[in-house]
């Protein structure tokens, strides 16, 4: 039984995981909001959603999606985004993306921040993202 269990453990660690790349946010003062936006890629067959994103930097963090409604452009938290298996989902202006309200530092250009993504399967991810003037 031991074995079967370091054999699985052994194929998770090798197999494809989740990734995130092209993490970046824009300047803002303390005090203001700014957003996350990043690219996950999903190399397996599975499904996953994110379920949560945290981090220091802010007093509040959450995943948004912009929406249109008539000729009204909006934005409203989700619950979590569902990232299908075999596809990159971008978090991008316009789009789905990560708010980051109520700064409590500056954030210049070419600062690096962490955040902690969190998936329903437990998953935790540490990033680093720059600050960008974009």
């Amino acid at each position: 039984m031991t074995f079967i269990i370091l054999v699985l453990n052994l194929i998770s660690l090798i197999s494809p995981q989740i990734k995130i790349e092209n993490a970046w946010m824009r300047n803002a003062d303390k005090g203001m909001n700014t957003a996350l936006y990043l690219d996950i890629i999903n190399p397996t067959s599975r499904a996953y959603d994110l379920v949560n994103v945290s981090s220091d930097i802010a007093k509040v963090v959450q995943i948004h999606e912009t929406y249109k409604q008539g000729d009204n452009l909006g934005m409203r938290k989700v619950e979590s985004i569902t990232i299908k298996g075999m596809t990159t989902f971008h978090l991008a202006p316009g789009g789905f993306h990560v708010m980051v309200i109520r700064l409590k530092e500056n954030l210049k250009v070419g600062d690096k921040k962490e955040f902690i993504l969190t998936f329903s399967n437990h998953l935790k991810i540490k990033i680093m993202a720059v600050v960008k003037d974009q």
